[in-house]
């Protein structure tokens, strides 16, 4: 199992933005530092559930500060982007990290962020497959074109710089429907699956669902690479762990009003009122990597059972003082990476 970092760069309070990202950036550096193979970040806009409004940029700064820890996003929304311009990007940020790049893509989800763009978030679909298309063929091929309904590349052009990886960076997806989940094995592309709005039936039935269509589709890896993504707090005890627990019930309330169009945001921030359902008390606790050494392995370990070869911390939800966050990353690296080398686990695998 490949352990990364996630960082979606919330600001319950409001914190000013260099802030959060200059300690995401050392959080980054340090998640290298104690041996973490990946690095995630997220893609918002217009409000503080999440400040990270270019993925590729911060990556870019945080591959000038380290050696060996790859980069992702998770997601990267790319009806906000143009084709063309967001594979130039991608080419130029798998360059500057040495070719320590792999791509998290996604159509988006909440209609405010759209709004802002004034786009459809009924097109998003497939502007999101017209896309992908057109980034292919700029990655690998010279002298094309296109034509489709967001899109038209008349005459032919060549993107340069190609990436440093060949053809691309690999390309993962986050899956959060049967639908996608199909067409991400379909594709021969790699699934994102996140922890928190799932239970781990539908998740354990969505990874098994994309194994079935991925073998089917008749891909040589018999194996392919699956993650999860989940929150974590690494802690003297279980007391400590739930008197933190706000801070992820505070992320998961402002996501679900602003994937059902229920927000409620002034100034940029989001009010966390109570959704008309959530997961109980116990039901949460479950599908969270709180608590004290012991019980964060044994979590983690669910998840090992299901298969899953890559585990994604967030840490940093955004409302614990950054040496809460950063003693937490440690103990994880110190008191939890190592149960799973112990237990024939792989811990630290390069790509």
């Amino acid at each position: 199992m490949r352990f990364g970092t996630f960082h979606l760069i919330g600001a319950p309070a409001m914190q000013p933005g260099e802030q959060r990202i200059g300690e995401t950036v050392d959080q980054i550096v340090l998640a290298e530092e104690l041996g973490l193979d990946q690095a995630w970040v997220a893609e918002h806009h217009f409000s503080n559930y999440g400040y990270a409004t270019n993925p590729l940029l911060i990556i870019a700064k945080a591959a000038g500060l380290t050696t060996r820890i790859r980069f992702g996003q998770a997601i990267i929304v790319t009806p906000f982007w143009h084709p063309l311009r967001l594979a130039e990007d991608i080419a130029l940020t798998d360059i500057l990290t040495d070719g320590r790049l792999d791509v998290g893509i996604g159509r988006g989800y909440q209609k405010m962020e759209f709004d802002g763009f004034d786009l459809r978030l009924e097109d998003s679909r497939d502007t999101f497959l017209e896309q992908l298309a057109i980034m292919r063929k700029a990655w690998t091929e010279d002298d094309f074109t296109y034509q489709g309904r967001f899109f038209t590349i008349p005459r032919p052009i060549t993107m340069l710089p190609k990436p440093l990886q060949k053809p691309h960076p690999q390309i993962w997806v986050a899956c959060q429907s049967d639908q996608t989940v199909d067409w991400t094995a379909e594709q021969g592309y790699l699934p994102l699956f996140s922890g928190s709005p799932c239970s781990r039936e539908q998740i354990e039935g969505w990874r098994e669902r994309f194994l079935d269509r991925w073998r089917t589709a008749g891909r040589a890896d018999p194996a392919p690479r699956t993650a999860v993504q989940r929150f974590v707090y690494v802690c003297d005890s279980e007391d400590e762990a739930r008197a933190a627990l706000w801070q992820t019930r505070w992320q998961r309330r402002v996501a679900d009003h602003l994937k059902n169009n229920r927000e409620r945001i002034v100034a940029g921030r989001n009010e966390p009122y109570a959704p008309p359902t959530e997961s109980s008390d116990e039901e949460w606790w479950d599908r969270l990597v709180y608590g004290p050494p012991e019980r964060c392995i044994a979590q983690i370990q669910r998840d090992a059972d299901l298969g899953f070869s890559e585990f994604i911390g967030w840490f940093d939800v955004g409302g614990l003082p950054r040496t809460t966050v950063e003693r937490s990353m440690r103990r994880f690296a110190a008191e939890v990476m190592p149960a799973f080398a112990e237990s024939g686990v792989e811990v630290g695998a390069a790509r």
